[in-house]
């Protein structure tokens, strides 16, 4: 038993060893991403400026500071995280075109614009909001991700509007059950299943 352990360990330390610097750090930064946000925002920078022809760098650049702009900041500090997400949002599409990875973020991006200043941006951003949900919906039934923040932003548009959420809970259920069986490919994004959760709560 003691034997079989070393080798394991051994194993992981050669593992780890054998990461390129890139693999270390794409993996130190989605360890940041659940413990300090500004960390990896910054992480996830660096590395962007580094890898100039790759997408998922400036994704969670992007990703970093759209969990930074939901309300918990002052306003001064939550439009900057808005502005870099933006910024980095874009950056991404222009590396990757019709992702649907990168829609989903721009999904959430104006669901925070609208938590931001609901006066300015709820009529601004709603349609078109609604119109890429469904573009990425069409493109990716099968991304966990898209069905889940498609199912949420249409439950929050029937709170708004006084409609039950129920019709929707079923699309919650769908992607759990995506999440369960994906399957991870490199660095490319994986989270989401705890907010969708969370969501499903509304369904009991």
């Amino acid at each position: 038993m003691k034997t079989a352990f070393t080798t394991i360990l051994l194993l992981i330390a050669f593992s780890l060893h054998a990461q390129t610097p890139y693999e270390k750090a794409m993996s130190q930064g989605l360890e940041l991403l659940n413990t300090d946000l500004l960390a990896a925002s910054q992480q996830f920078e660096r590395i962007a400026t580094a890898e100039k022809d790759n997408w998922l760098p400036a994704y969670y650049v992007a990703l970093a500071n759209i969990n930074s702009s939901w309300g918990q900041y002052s306003k001064e500090a939550t439009l900057l995280h808005l502005k870099k997400a933006q910024e980095f949002i874009d950056r991404a599409e222009t590396l990757s075109t019709n992702n649907p990875e990168i829609m989903v973020l721009q999904g959430l991006i104006n669901t925070c614009w609208i938590t931001y200043d609901s006066s300015i941006y709820g009529m601004k951003l709603s349609s078109p909001t609604t119109a890429l949900y469904e573009k990425a919906y069409a493109m990716a039934p099968q991304n966990p991700r898209v069905v889940s923040n498609r199912a949420q932003w249409l439950m929050g548009s029937a709170r708004f509007f006084g409609k039950d959420v129920k019709p929707y809970c079923a699309d919650l259920e769908t992607a759990i059950n995506l999440y369960a069986s994906e399957t991870q490919n490199g660095f490319e994004p994986r989270w989401g299943k705890e907010r969708t959760l969370k969501a499903q709560e509304a369904c009991k």
